[in-house]
């Protein structure tokens, strides 16, 4: 068990990330050849910038001798400060665990701030980030750093050298903020203004009444007789499948609501969104604006959809967020 005293003793400060040596390539290709890069496409690969959050980037080699590529990105909540002890031992493996499945065979660690750490004290978050590093290593996960940013400098928990670490923390240029973003905009990833926008991207609308009145008066009117019903969901397949594709006025989409509701026409959409993965886009726009007009007490299918198609597309943030209207 080393934890982050130990990265010290383990020679952190000579090999700092090491990533001006080996590249680490993110989504879409991006490489990323700087710790500065690194911390500054954190926000972009979590789809939001993070506030009191520890976000893990766990690295691995798709061959041998390939560059290590980011392979699964965490991120939760900086629980409140708390002695080291049993909860946060829990939090720490609780953390580690998805990146021991996943198979990466490095993480970074990245703590996210509001404040300026004193320079004669630890940083925040110390005792959960030692906890974090002797999780991982239980699961034979090597920790590359541990940093903490307040957003526009870093400090790594695990470099006290001041010649390349010091106390007042390594000021991320704007030159790396900006061939990142350059990048990911490039690659067709927003970056949400905060999680709260993500939130509020499918929050129902009120100007949407034409809509939700239309899918409650076509929910109530599913048929229920064997017959009926099979023709209805042909129809509903066939509609919905178009919409998703293409859009429709708010007589289509108040029947795709209703139509989503049911578990055999949702499936074979579902079935259809998988087969055509890298174009989620059109499904997304549309699901998107039902889940916006969706009655009450009838979100769960059509979020749940939704969820999916921004998984499929790379944009977690969003998938969670609409998990949550769900």
């Amino acid at each position: 068990m080393v934890g982050v005293r130990g990265l010290v003793e383990a020679g952190i400060p000579e090999r700092g990330m090491g990533f001006e040596s080996e590249e680490v390539w993110g989504r879409g290709g991006l490489a990323l050849r700087s710790a500065d890069m690194v911390v500054a496409a954190v926000p972009h690969m979590v789809g939001f910038p993070p506030e009191d959050s520890v976000v893990l980037v766990g690295l691995a080699r798709e061959s041998a001798d390939g560059p290590s590529t980011v392979r699964l990105v965490q991120r939760f909540d900086t629980p409140d400060e708390q002695p080291p002890g049993e909860v946060t031992s829990r939090v720490a493996g609780d953390a580690a665990a998805p990146m021991v499945r996943a198979g990466v065979s490095e993480v970074v660690v990245v703590v996210f701030g509001s404040t300026v750490p004193d320079a004669d004290r630890e940083l925040p978050a110390a005792s959960l980030v030692d906890e974090l590093v002797v999780s991982l290593e239980e699961g034979d996960v090597a920790v590359r750093d541990a940093v903490y940013t307040d957003g526009s400098s870093r400090w790594s928990y695990g470099c006290d050298d001041p010649s390349c670490c010091p106390p007042e923390g390594r000021l991320i240029p704007d030159e790396a903020r900006t061939l990142v973003a350059a990048e990911f905009a490039a690659h067709g990833a927003a970056m949400a203004s905060s999680r709260q926008s993500l939130t509020d991207e499918i929050a129902p609308d009120p100007g949407a009444s034409e809509v939700r009145e239309a899918a409650a008066v076509a929910v109530d009117s599913t048929p229920t007789t064997p017959t009926e019903l099979e023709a209805w969901r042909d129809d509903r397949i066939t509609e919905t499948t178009h919409v998703l594709a293409s859009g429709g006025d708010a007589g289509a989409l108040s029947r795709s609501i209703a139509g989503l509701r049911d578990i055999r026409v949702r499936d074979t959409i579902l079935w259809e969104m998988t087969q055509h993965a890298g174009r989620q886009q059109p499904a997304i726009d549309a699901l998107s604006a039902m889940v916006r007009c969706v009655p009450d007490g009838q979100v769960a299918p059509t979020a749940t959809m939704l969820a999916v198609a921004q998984w499929m597309a790379g944009e977690g943030a969003r998938a969670n967020a609409a998990l949550a209207r769900a």
